[in-house]
């Protein structure tokens, strides 16, 4: 009989070490995936992976420490309290990374129309008296120009964008001469990111060239 209680325990105590280093372990893959959530997923503006990734990184932790709660040995309710506040709050901090990567690019982007207030006659070109300007998803503001040209080679073009909401001057220009047709748009990196809130509220777009 002490022998049968001796190799349950045994047996008891081994599955036990096995939950709890299934939940570190859980714990440490959300620990690897929280980088990738935090650095790679940002950097490509992917913004629906970022929220399924931030998501599992939360639900990772939560089952992690669900694990080690079911075998540990203490059980005190201050040591109670502090585990279900865990599981609660991992649980929230999934709800809260998987909307807000959506949320926030949903918010921040898009793309809007400005008219093109001085520079629109240059040498040997014309601009549009429209600019496109758009912020997408990977934090990059760019400018867009329907350029007429006499030579068929894009200028260089520096366009200066002001604001009525106090944003400060937006500087957009393209970094180089190229072939084009007579008629071509010609694209313009932004010096900053811009959210849609504020590209609502530009007030002129000055054109000049280098």
């Amino acid at each position: 009989m002490t022998n049968d209680t001796t190799g349950t325990k045994t047996r008891s105590s081994g599955q036990r070490r096995w939950i709890r280093a299934a939940g570190w372990a859980l714990i440490g893959l959300g620990v690897v995936l929280s980088w990738v959530w935090s650095v790679e997923l940002t950097i490509l503006g992917e913004s629906v992976n970022a929220s399924i990734a931030g998501a599992a990184t939360f639900l990772l932790f939560c089952a992690g420490i669900i694990l080690i709660w079911r075998v540990s040995p203490h059980r005190s309710r201050r040591v109670t309290l502090a585990f279900r506040a865990a599981v609660i709050a991992t649980a929230l901090g999934a709800i809260v990374a998987g909307i807000v990567p959506v949320a926030v690019v949903a918010a921040t982007t898009g793309t809007v129309t400005a008219d093109v207030t001085s520079g629109t006659t240059g040498l040997d070109y014309t601009v549009a008296g429209v600019a496109l300007i758009s912020s997408d998803r990977y934090n990059q503001t760019i400018l867009d120009l329907t350029v007429s040209t006499s030579d068929r080679t894009t200028p260089q073009l520096v366009a200066t964008v002001s604001f009525t909401d106090g944003t400060a001057e937006l500087t957009c220009a393209n970094t180089r001469q190229s072939w084009t047709h007579d008629i071509s748009t010609v694209a313009l990196a932004c010096d900053s990111f811009t959210p849609i809130g504020s590209l609502a509220a530009i007030s002129e777009v000055t054109v000049t060239d280098k």
